[in-house]
């Protein structure tokens, strides 16, 4: 009998100096090729279609090594594993990115030994908040308001025709720097996308020179695709990043296409003083706009400013008031706005 050929796909997560988290998933699809701008529609589509019909493979065993440590689990009926490594000795704190050894222990693979590192993020002593960003109409033009412009993208373009938000790049860069331009602030990506979409998210990450962070999608498969979503996959992760680093405030960034206004305001309850800020994206008609002008009128009298902006400078001007870059950066992003519009 053939052996399959497996891939480990570990995906970017987060930790403290004590412990580390690790998540990923094994599969027997061979790794895709980066986009090329040159691309035909037909080439995307068959890179969607790759990526939404992988082949999982459950019940994996995977084994984790950090130093004299090591730790095993087992991937679950769709080929997904997460780990909890609670570290011996502490991470050394001025490394941002760590770099978790991890291999297939089994089942036996053509291409063994498989090995891969997973890349975790620790945030910076000097980090004084964190964001946490939705990527579809926040982040990426995913057009999700249109049903048919939204499938267009989705399974015609690839992550060098996929087109940003003008300055968002120059936008999350102040953001991350603060204001001494020091601080290494996290950033954190949510999203309603499948973890099918990892490979092509981070790379469109990485070509629009945005900060590399963590990302949390959403398991489901091509049957689920089409229908009506909650988009409350996105309340867990955020919940798990405010529990895990009580020292920070959270600035969350969001868009008003879906429920990201509602999902936000459900956190500043149950998180008294951890929420800085909150920014909507303005990708909606009028009548909704009305609804996310109200929530923000209560977040407001919760101590919390919610602010419906036009675009990357509108949102940069509500931060530089917040304290949360200086005034100074406001040219650059501006500039950046002017040129990628």
């Amino acid at each position: 009998m053939k052996l399959p050929w497996i891939t480990i796909v570990p995906y970017r997560s987060f930790g403290t100096a004590e412990q580390l988290f690790v998540k990923g998933r094994v599969l027997c699809n061979q790794p895709l090729p980066p986009a090329g701008a040159r691309d035909s529609r037909w080439q995307n589509f068959y890179a969607m279609a790759r990526r939404l019909t992988s082949h999982e493979v459950p019940g994996a065993t995977v084994a984790a090594t950090v130093g004299t440590q090591r730790w095993q689990t087992v991937a679950d009926e769709e080929g997904y594993f997460t780990l909890c490594l609670p570290l011996a000795r502490p991470a050394d704190p001025s490394l941002r990115w760590h770099a978790v050894p991890l291999e297939l222990v089994a089942p036996a693979a053509r291409n063994a030994p498989v090995q891969v590192t997973a890349p975790v993020m620790i945030p910076s002593p000097s980090a004084r908040f964190a964001v946490v960003s939705d990527i579809d109409d926040t982040v990426i033009q995913s057009h999700a308001a249109s049903l048919l412009r939204a499938v267009f993208e989705i399974f015609f373009s690839n992550a060098r025709t996929r087109l940003p938000f003008a300055g968002v790049a120059a936008l999350y860069q102040a953001l991350q720097r603060g204001m001494s331009g020091q601080e290494h602030n996290p950033i954190f990506y949510v999203s309603s996308s499948p973890w099918n979409f990892y490979d092509l998210l981070v790379e469109f990450l990485e070509r629009q020179q945005l900060p590399a962070g963590p990302m949390f999608l959403r398991d489901y498969g091509l049957a689920h695709l089409f229908t009506t979503l909650s988009h409350r996959n996105k309340l867990k992760p955020i919940r798990w990043l405010l529990d895990t680093y009580p020292a920070l405030s959270f600035l969350l960034i969001g868009d008003s296409g879906q429920q990201d206004p509602e999902l936000y305001s459900e956190l500043i309850p149950a998180y008294p003083h951890r929420i800085a800020a909150i920014f909507i994206r303005d990708v909606s008609g009028r009548h909704r706009d009305l609804r996310v002008d109200k929530l923000g009128k209560a977040a407001q009298s919760q101590g919390v400013p919610m602010y419906r902006v036009a675009d990357s400078l509108a949102a940069a001007e509500k931060a530089a008031a917040l304290g949360l870059i200086p005034a100074a950066a406001l040219a650059g992003i501006q500039q950046a706005v002017a040129q990628e519009q």
